[in-house]
């Protein structure tokens, strides 16, 4: 069945400004070592622990190209020579802007200091100003000799950046658009700057059902590619294409293992991106589908253009780790509709991790489809110690506890009656960085007030709870 022309419009819109989830980074990059900078001591208050490290340009092989230049996006957790981090298709805007306008990206522009090794730690104090609210003045020590220069370059680049930088985005380097007759679409490559950019051997592929007239096309030297017909689509079918292709400077790489170390790419490459679409017949016609990560949670924002016989939506979500999806709520749809319709869910407290989500949309009939978001998402390691109130209080007789670890290690989280005598052990053992909250049953206790304390080797805070019976 071919689609409507308002289908081909609806992606296009889709395709062209959601940027950063009409993509998938397919690169790999390993740590092999580290090249511009000085080694920088950091007070407590910024990661819950006094930090020491290299601040500057990090050296990595990407998809087999050796010396690559990175920035670490993340002050308060490690990485090692060997450590492999991979594309995660999305970024900070201010990453954007200073991996673009300062070394190693440009070697000569106003202010820049004379050693390349300063400048590139000062540009990496930077970072962490945006990504962990680090401020010059939270930093002990800078080896080199140069420190206070080093600090007011630090300086300079923030300014820059909260003047200049606060909205930068990157253009989608490879993306799948309509064609004139409904059953065809074409590739379109770009270099980061917008310009378009002939790009050979691209590989396409389709799931869920259907057949390409090709498996392989190349962008000519306006950036567009043959047309490529689709025969015997079905709902779900899913159209991919894959190529090596300019990636923007400051894309984050995050961890493929357990510890979600951040860096960021240090200036425009190549590497592997791939682009996807939903291809077919649809009841509802999604305009765009995106994700918003705030501390531990996630939001989930969409839009329909039209709907027909919409019952609703499940929201599912996996661990990038595992192969079963677990729904995890609903949202009612609006029946029939010509106008756009605007969604959002929010999924909470989530643990350290990758994520991936889709939606089910659900007619009245039964009938049902999924639209997969394009990105996964990371939830990180916190940035310092922290224990918050709990919830709810006054409580009767479970409350929630929530603490959160910033390293690997030892904690304890007890309970306290009014005289300091310990009622309650929830927590006492090894955890691992990330965030936690905790179940407290009181029901064998009476009504007071009691204490709670959280203590690990670097961090120790007591709170006050309210039970109410």
């Amino acid at each position: 069945m071919k689609k409507s022309i308002i289908f081909f419009a609806l992606f296009l819109i889709l395709y062209t400004f959601q940027n950063s989830y009409s993509q998938f980074g397919n690169s790999r990059a390993i740590l092999t070592g580290t090249s511009q900078g000085r080694n920088v001591s950091v007070a407590a208050n910024v990661c819950g622990a006094a930090e020491s490290g290299f601040g500057g340009v990090i050296i990595c092989t990407l998809d087999g190209t050796p010396n690559t230049p990175f920035y670490c996006l993340d002050l308060c957790t490690g990485i090692s020579i060997g450590d492999s981090v991979k594309d995660s298709a999305s970024t900070i805007p201010q990453a954007i802007y200073i991996t673009n306008t300062y070394f190693p990206a440009r070697t000569s522009y106003p202010g820049k200091m004379t050693d390349n090794n300063d400048e590139a730690c000062a540009i990496q104090l930077a970072i962490w100003h945006f990504r962990n609210g680090l401020n010059t003045t939270d930093v002990t020590s800078i080896a080199g000799g140069n420190e206070a220069n080093v600090k007011i370059r630090a300086n300079q680049i923030i300014a820059d950046v909260i003047a200049n930088g606060g909205s930068e985005t990157h253009v989608s380097t490879i993306s799948i658009l309509p064609g004139v007759d409904p059953d065809d679409f074409y590739i379109e490559t770009q270099d980061t700057s917008g310009a378009p950019i002939a790009v050979n051997n691209i590989q396409l592929t389709i799931t869920g059902g259907g057949t390409l007239s090709t498996y392989t096309v190349n962008t000519n030297a306006q950036g567009v590619s043959d047309t490529v017909t689709v025969s015997n689509a079905l709902g779900n079918s899913v159209i991919k294409a894959s190529a090596t292709v300019q990636i923007p400077g400051g894309i984050t790489y995050s961890g493929v293992v357990g510890i979600k170390q951040l860096l960021v790419l240090g200036r425009t490459t190549t590497g592997i991106r791939t682009a996807e679409i939903t291809w077919g017949p649809f009841p509802v016609e999604l305009s765009s589908f995106t994700s918003f990560v705030n501390y531990t949670d996630v939001t989930l924002n969409w839009s329909t253009a039209s709907e027909s016989n919409n019952s609703g939506f499940n929201i599912e979500r996996k661990s990038a780790n595992s192969t079963e999806w677990q729904t995890i709520g609903n949202v009612a749809g609006n029946g029939n509709s010509t106008v756009s319709k605007n969604y959002s869910y929010t999924d909470r407290n989530l643990s350290t991790g990758s994520y991936n989500y889709r939606l089910k949309q659900i007619d009245f009939n039964g009938n049902f489809e999924y639209f997969n978001l394009n990105n996964e998402v990371e939830i990180g390691t916190p940035v310092s110690y922290t224990l918050s109130q709990n919830y709810p209080n006054p409580f009767n007789p479970s409350t929630k506890i929530s603490f959160d670890m910033a390293k690997d290690g030892n904690v304890s989280l007890k309970v306290f009656n009014n005289l300091g005598k310990e009622v309650a052990t929830i927590v006492n053992g090894f955890r691992t960085a990330g965030y936690y909250t905790m179940e407290f049953n009181a029901s064998n206790l009476t009504s007071g007030i009691y204490f709670y304390r959280m203590e690990t080797n670097d961090f120790t805070k007591v709170m006050k709870m309210t039970l109410i019976k």
